[in-house]
């Protein structure tokens, strides 16, 4: 559902300030009766909600009845009335005849009463009441300024000749609005030629002179009602003509909300938008692939809002007011042109060459028109489409071979492990033969250590014994030698014998001592053999260790490429899908505004073709007299003069409907962004890394961004690439504060809102307070 934006309302705030400048005033002023007349559609409403807002009141309940006067009703000071139009249905204008006091046409049904609808402030609905003509005269609502509104593309006819004068013998404070219906888009009256507005000035001039005498000179504004050009000179003839103390007091109001209107409807849209921005913020995507999403939805709501919003052109210039009066004061310079007198064959043979030139010149002009509002925006929106489809193409392409490229990456990954992974195989096994032959020598050698060390201990304790015995054979020897005795021969035996036992054993332990180190330099040897086997062993295990970091830093590589090759290859596939849908939904739109075009197209050649059908050769014969052969024909050329300025509004309808399909598809294509910049996608984390759900953040300050960003570009050209420009303003966004994790829009509405200045630059005020400047 869309998100409810609510579009200020320039006719309220208008008449707020007035209702607001009365305020000021003494509750005894003389009230001014502003009354509005002229043909159906001519523009009294708009002039009248333009001048003093008064569509804030008829908002309250306005309905459209045929015999009811709409009176717009000041607290105090002033009132305004509304009346229906005439020259279209008679017995409408008797009742416009009866609000204004004229007489009324006898040939008609005759108006008894009327409904007299008052419409006040703060009123949930008017307050009619059903008046008697006398009733109505009582009231005494006698007309200070009457503002009579006409469509000079529109042939002056012999009902709008007799109304004038009708008009003008009852009051003569009258305005002659032209109301120039311009296209803001082409520049281009609708059909109000240079020719048109002086036969029509030249009609009024001869019926106001005829009146009224030749000294009082008819007062004709040209303005356009929509755009409000025009409308300062409207006002100037307007205070001269009520003068006093009516003129002081209707000029202060009008000035009144001149000034503040613009300031406070800018303030307003500002507030919209902001509501807007906040809402964006607190949502997020759906997990949709469809251009419906709430961010879709919120920036259509945006487009609606801003188009919506009565801008005009940088360029008026009041071109419409000088060309009106320039034409104006050569009919009046020209006194030729009222005393021209034309035979009724005359009157009968332009009117003839009027309906020749509408079926023609206007009928070439609207080719050309729908063929460069239509056709050519038709091509402009298929054109993108396919481009948008080779740009996707393009794009598709290049994620292909980005990720054909990062596959080939994965599997290099994949066979470098294997690599790895054999080498490392090959030196698991090595290290284990090494280790499975050094490990008995180890033992072996150990072995023959411990026998070393018994031999040499066992050694050890020989060599003491002996030494002991040789110590005492010494001692002994020592002894005797010291002694006077003479050795007995045994004795002498006895040490000869052990001289020889400790000799023999002196040879024995040199032997064994040369024995055991030649046992301990080999096991010396063997050690340092061992040890060079150890750094081998070593050096493998160090070449193992080395081969294992490289294998885990690869592996956890692979991991990661497979993470991003995943990654790039679910987004890719995301993208697909939201492509699709874009060029699904542009699709749609576009095949709906084409089937409404041809159908208005085939309508309003069949309707040409009814108008055209009458105007046959024998077109005079169905009359009695000229006159009424004249009247029935411009009354036939004014209805079709009205269905083709309808015809255009539409043309332009769908020239912008056209422009809003071919924006969208720019708006999808930013949304898509901030979808996927606010979307996390969760990968199993073991094996192949393959996906398993994704998490939707809220759109925060993304959402805040893509709504500006569209903002700006809907009113301005963006000169920087959009990446760069989105950048920009996401950097502002982020400087306004902190954004919670779990934000509620009254929140981020707060933050917003404390930050006008930062989010919207003077020229976006600019923009917007055209809406409502008054030329």
């Amino acid at each position: 559902m869309y998100f409810q934006l609510k579009p200020p309302s320039i006719a309220k705030i208008r008449a707020k300030f007035i209702i607001e400048k009365l305020g000021n005033y003494p509750r005894n002023i003389d009230n001014i009766n502003l009354f509005f007349t002229g043909r159906t559609g001519a523009g009294k409403t708009t002039l009248s909600n333009r001048l003093l807002g008064s569509d804030y009141f008829l908002s309250t309940g306005h309905q459209d009845c045929t015999k009811e006067i709409n009176l717009i009703d000041f607290p105090i000071g002033l009132k305004c009335f509304d009346t229906p139009g005439v020259c279209s249905d008679e017995l409408l204008e008797n009742y416009n005849r009866v609000a204004l006091g004229i007489n009324q046409i006898e040939d008609c049904p005759i108006v008894e009463d009327l409904t007299l609808a008052r419409y006040q402030e703060n009123c949930s609905a008017p307050q009619e009441e059903n008046l008697s003509i006398s009733e109505f005269v009582n009231l005494q609502f006698q007309p200070d300024l009457i503002y009579y509104l006409i469509a000079p593309e529109k042939l002056f006819t012999r009902g709008d000749r007799q109304y004038l004068r009708d008009l003008l013998k009852v009051h003569q404070n009258v305005i002659y609005v032209f109301n120039m219906f311009v296209n803001k888009q082409t520049g281009m009256s609708y059909f109000a030629k240079d020719a048109n507005i002086q036969d029509t000035a030249t009609q009024i001039s001869k019926v106001h002179h005829k009146v009224l005498g030749q000294h009082s000179q008819p007062v004709i504004i040209g303005v356009n009602c929509f755009t409000g050009e025009g409308i300062s000179d409207l006002l100037h003839q307007s205070y001269i003509m009520l003068k006093g103390n009516k003129g002081k007091l209707f000029k202060e109001l009008i000035q009144y909300q001149q000034q503040k209107t613009p300031d406070e409807y800018v303030n307003q849209v500002k507030q919209e938008l902001i509501r807007l921005y906040a809402h964006a913020a607190c949502q997020r995507a759906t997990g949709s692939d469809t251009c419906d999403q709430p961010l879709h939805l919120l920036s259509y709501s945006l487009f609606d809002f801003l188009a919506s919003l009565p801008i005009q052109s940088d360029q008026d210039d009041n071109s419409i007011a000088e060309q009106v009066n320039n034409i104006v004061s050569d009919v009046f310079d020209n006194p030729i042109f009222e005393k021209r007198s034309e035979s009724l064959e005359d009157k009968f043979e332009y009117l003839i060459r009027t309906k020749e030139y509408i079926f023609t010149e206007r009928i070439e002009y609207f080719n050309q028109l729908i063929k460069t509002s239509v056709f050519d925006i038709q091509k402009q929106a298929y054109d993108l489409r396919n481009q948008e489809f080779e740009e996707w193409e393009i794009e598709k392409e290049s994620v292909k071979q980005k990720l054909d490229e990062d596959w080939d990456s994965i599997l290099a990954i994949i066979q470098k492990l294997d690599k790895l992974n054999t080498l490392l195989e090959s030196l698991n096994q090595e290290i284990e033969e090494l280790i499975d032959e050094y490990n008995p020598r180890i033992d072996a050698n150990n072995s023959r250590y411990l026998d070393i060390s018994s031999r040499r201990h066992n050694f050890n304790s020989r060599f003491d014994r002996w030494k002991d015995r040789l110590d005492k054979y010494n001692a002994n020897i020592d002894r005797i030698n010291r002694s006077s005795s003479r050795l007995t021969y045994e004795s002498k035996r006895s040490l000869d014998r052990e001289s020889d036992y400790l000799e023999q054993e002196r040879s024995s332990i040199k032997s064994e001592d040369s024995y055991i180190e030649s046992l301990e330099t080999e096991y010396q040897k063997n050690v340092e053999c061992l040890k060079e086997e150890k750094a081998t062993i070593q050096t493998k295990i160090d070449q193992r260790d080395a081969k294992k970091e490289e294998y885990g830093r690869q592996k956890k590589l692979l991991l990661n490429k497979l993470k991003e090759y995943n990654l790039l290859k679910k987004n890719a596939q995301d993208d697909s899908k939201f492509w699709f849908e874009l060029i699904k939904y542009f699709n749609d739109e576009l095949s709906a505004i084409d089937d409404q075009i041809e159908q208005r197209i085939e309508e309003i050649n069949l309707h040409i073709q009814e108008i055209r059908n009458p105007l046959s050769k024998d077109y005079l014969e169905k009359f009695t007299t000229i006159e009424d052969a004249i009247d029935e024909l411009q009354k036939l050329i004014n209805r079709c003069l009205d269905e083709m300025a309808v015809f255009e509004n539409q043309i332009f309808t769908f020239n912008q409907e056209l422009n809003y399909c071919i924006f969208k598809v720019n708006i999808n294509k930013r949304v898509t962004q901030v979808l996927q910049k606010t979307t996390e996608h969760y990968f199993d984390e073991t094996g192949q890394f393959e996906y398993r759900f994704s998490h939707y953040h809220y759109f925060g300050k993304h959402g805040i961004t893509v709504l500006l960003a569209l903002t700006t570009m809907i009113f301005f050209d963006i000169d920087q690439d959009y990446d760069f420009f989105y950048s920009d303003l996401l950097q502002k966004v982020e400087n306004l504060g902190s954004f919670p994790e779990n934000p509620t829009e009254a929140q981020i509405y707060n933050l917003l809102s404390c930050n006008y200045s930062l989010l919207f630059e003077p020229a976006f005020d600019n923009k917007i307070k055209q809406a409502v400047m008054t030329n």
